[in-house]
């Protein structure tokens, strides 16, 4: 397994690899250590030969960078490598943090991207982070967004809450086996939910049927969503159990994004899990509006995990 975890020196990356500390990967894996550096924060310096000199500043700014920036990646790489024997890399690079991680995703065929996160309440959570949700929308892989002490669920003596969400594809299987990397050593606590949401084409069938015929075709059509969604459920619960965690289930119905919110506050889970539907072709499906609440408003961590191109070829 190839994971990419990007480093700076914020709280939120601290956490991300404290995560990574506290996972027992597959054997073999491989993680890289990202840090992109930005010229624009680089500290001000003024060209001692005028405004021809500006070329040496640049240079002397971008190798004291470069220079901080790998000195600060072997100090992360060692305190890996004292808990995991794996191969670590440092990738130190100069760009727009989000262009820069989706190439080493292309470059390094990354089977899961690890990301800190800060966590925004209420109307402020739309500031998810620009590279956050750019990597979220456009990563051919999973992606893992840290908040709080997600270690705990992994560390912790008691059960840790992860919330499973599934809309019914072949997504989850995905999220399943990614499920089965995470050696909790305290087995978690696991609840697989389904929500059912109204097709949004009724709306347009409304005008031209009229009310009596539309509620009639709706009620049709949601009881045999939440038949499918209770068959669907007890299948994903059963692949959960095989993995030896304990596993609840719930159908409820609304709308899909703020009820898996609202069942992760009440529940207060530490994670939540959601399955893309993978590939089109050579590119990832892209991201759909719920994926992308659920990441904006979550209270805790969230994996959005999507199949590698090894299973998609596979």
């Amino acid at each position: 397994m190839k994971i990419l975890v990007a480093v700076d020196p914020s709280p939120y990356a601290r956490e991300a690899i404290r995560f990574v500390k506290s996972v027992d990967w597959p054997k073999k894996s491989e993680i890289y250590l990202i840090h992109a550096i930005e010229l624009k924060n680089a500290p001000s310096l003024i060209p001692s030969g005028g405004p021809f000199g500006w070329d040496s500043v640049i240079a002397q700014a971008r190798e004291g960078m470069e220079t901080e920036a790998r000195t600060f990646l072997e100090k992360i790489k060692r305190k890996i490598l004292k808990r995991h024997p794996h191969i670590i890399k440092s990738l130190v690079v100069e760009g727009l943090p989000g262009a820069e991680i989706l190439q080493a995703v292309k470059d390094y065929q990354i089977d899961l991207v690890i990301l800190g996160t800060r966590g925004l309440s209420n109307v402020k959570r739309f500031l998810l982070g620009s590279t956050s949700d750019w990597v979220m929308r456009e990563a051919p892989c999973s992606v893992l967004l840290v908040r709080d002490k997600l270690r705990q669920m992994t560390m912790g003596k008691t059960a840790a809450k992860i919330l499973v969400a599934t809309d019914g594809s072949s997504g989850v299987l995905s999220t399943v086996r990614m499920l089965g990397l995470l050696t909790c050593k305290t087995p978690p606590k696991v609840t697989v939910t389904h929500v059912v949401g109204r097709p949004a084409y009724l709306e347009g069938w409304y005008w031209g049927k009229g009310k009596a015929a539309f509620t009639q075709l709706a009620k049709q059509l949601q009881a045999k969503a939440q038949k499918d969604g209770a068959s669907h459920l007890e299948e994903i619960s059963q692949r959960v159990k095989d993995l030896g965690m304990d596993v609840d289930t719930v159908l409820t119905k609304g709308d899909p994004a703020e009820e898996i919110v609202k069942m992760a506050k009440r529940s207060k889970a530490r994670l939540i899990m959601v399955g893309s539907k993978g590939f089109m072709g050579e590119k990832p499906v892209p991201l759909g509006g719920v994926v992308r609440k659920i990441a904006r408003y979550a209270p805790c961590s969230v994996l959005l995990t999507r199949s590698g191109r090894s299973e998609k070829k596979g």
